[in-house]
């Protein structure tokens, strides 16, 4: 008798194997696919959507006094280098890394800190706002100025 690998009942996915401990053993690439899958399903219009590989974080912190919301891009790739511990010894920058944010309010500005760089935004149907950054190189800061 066959049996579901995976099941979705309203809010919650449920799945038949333990597949966060096989991710964590052997990382196969089909438990991250799936549990991607299931997030998109759970959360279809997350706050913050950003194209790049999958070693590149990003978070969201909301300033409302200065009415503006500042992403973070992370790139470092921690590599097993001795017995107890990872390291990062090298930085690999990425590019053209599109960051598209969903917010309460309409966007005035978008620009890079530090530096200023203003870059080019724009607002889907959805109000969804999208950048290209044209290059992370470990840490980069995109600040969302609100109206």
């Amino acid at each position: 008798m066959a049996y579901p690998g995976a099941a979705r009942n309203g809010r919650v996915v449920y799945f038949a194997h333990p597949i966060f401990s096989q991710y964590s053993r052997n990382a196969p690439r089909w438990c991250r696919t799936l549990v991607a899958n299931a997030i998109d399903l759970l959360l279809p219009d997350p706050v913050v959507r950003v194209s790049g590989p999958t070693t590149l974080q990003a978070s969201v912190l909301e300033q409302k006094e200065q009415r503006r919301a500042i992403v973070h891009l992370l790139h470092y790739i921690p590599e097993r280098r001795g017995q107890d511990f990872d390291v990062i010894e090298d930085v690999i920058p990425v590019t053209d890394i599109t960051v598209s944010l969903r917010l309460r309010d309409r966007v005035k500005a978008v620009h890079l800190v530090p530096g200023g760089a203003r870059l080019h935004h724009q607002v889907d149907k959805s109000g969804r706002t999208s950048v290209v950054v044209p290059r992370v190189v470990g840490h980069q800061m995109i600040a969302f100025d609100l109206v």
